[in-house]
C-alpha cells in the first residue's frame, strides 16, 4: 500500500495537481504509525547528500551503490528517479540529477576518457556546474583536477589510463589558465605531455616550484615573492585546494 501511495503521490505531483497532492500526502502520515519506518541512517545519508547541492560527485556514487546495488546504473535513468521517490518521496534537484547523470554515463561508457568533450562535462558536471551542451564551457584548473580523481575513483579498472586527446587538452586548459607546472595530483596523467608543451626553461623550474608548493601546504613558509616560481606554486595550491572543495 505505500508503494501505491507513493506512486499515486509521483503522479499527482508530476501532473501539477496540488489538492491530490496534499490529500495523498495526509494520507500517508494517518498510515504512517502501521508502517514500517524507514531506516534512519539512509533518511539522513538522502537529506545530507543528495539535497546537498554541494555533495560530491563520489559521495553520491558511493550512497547509490549502498541504497540500490552496485549495478543501478544499468538502470533506465526514469526508473532510477522513480526508486528515489517511492523510497524517499523526495524528487532530485537539477544539480545532482546531472552529476548522477554524469556518473552513470561515466560508467557505462569509456569515452570520457578519450573524448575531450565528454570530458569536459564531465569535469563541469561533477564540480556542480551543470553541462551545457549548446555551449562549450572551460572547467577551471579544480574542477579538471577533481575530475580526473573522481573518474579515478569510480572506474578504477582504467588504472588512471586517459586518451592522448583528453590528456592533451587538460594540459592547455590547465595553460590557458595560467599553470604552466603539472598540479602535483596529475603528473601520473599529464607529465610527459605537459612537459612538450612548456619551455624547456619551464621546464628547469618544476623542482623548484614543488619544493615551493610543499613549503606552501605544510605552512612552512607563507612567504610569496613576485617570482616565476613562487607564482605557480601558489596557482598549484589554488588548484589543488579548489579540487578539494568538490570532494576529490
Amino acid at each position: 500500500m505505500g508503494n501505491t501511495l507513493s506512486q499515486s503521490l509521483y503522479e499527482a505531483t508530476i501532473a501539477g495537481d496540488p489538492d491530490e497532492v496534499a490529500r495523498i500526502k495526509d494520507e500517508i502520515e494517518k498510515r504512517a504509525a502501521s508502517l514500517n519506518p524507514r531506516p534512519k541512517e539512509s533518511v539522513i545519508n538522502f537529506n545530507t547528500i543528495l539535497n546537498d547541492d554541494a555533495s560530491s560527485a563520489k559521495s553520491i556514487y558511493n550512497f547509490l551503490n549502498k541504497e540500490f546495488g552496485i549495478d543501478w546504473w544499468e538502470w533506465e535513468f526514469e526508473t532510477l528517479e522513480r526508486m528515489l521517490w517511492i523510497k524517499f518521496s523526495v524528487s532530485l534537484e537539477d544539480i545532482n540529477r546531472d552529476k548522477i547523470f554524469a556518473i552513470r554515463h561515466l560508467c557505462q561508457s569509456d569515452r570520457p576518457f578519450w573524448d575531450w568533450f565528454e570530458f569536459n562535462q564531465l569535469a563541469l558536471s561533477f564540480s556542480g556546474s551543470v553541462a551545457d551542451f549548446e555551449m562549450i564551457r572551460k572547467p577551471s584548473p579544480g574542477m579538471i583536477i577533481n575530475a580526473v580523481k573522481t573518474m579515478n575513483i569510480i572506474r578504477p579498472e582504467r588504472k588512471g589510463t586517459f586518451g592522448n586527446d583528453t590528456v592533451k587538452y587538460i594540459c592547455i586548459a590547465l595553460i590557458d589558465d595560467g599553470v604552466y607546472c603539472p598540479p602535483p595530483s596529475l603528473t601520473g596523467v599529464i607529465g610527459q605531455a605537459f612537459g612538450e608543451m612548456v619551455s624547456e626553461e619551464m621546464r628547469k623550474q618544476w623542482n623548484d616550484i614543488y619544493k615551493k608548493y610543499e613549503s606552501l601546504v605544510s605552512k612552512k613558509d607563507n612567504n610569496i615573492e613576485d617570482t616565476e616560481v613562487d607564482i605557480q606554486a601558489k596557482r598549484l595550491v589554488v588548484a589543488e585546494s579548489s579540487a578539494l572543495s568538490y570532494g576529490a
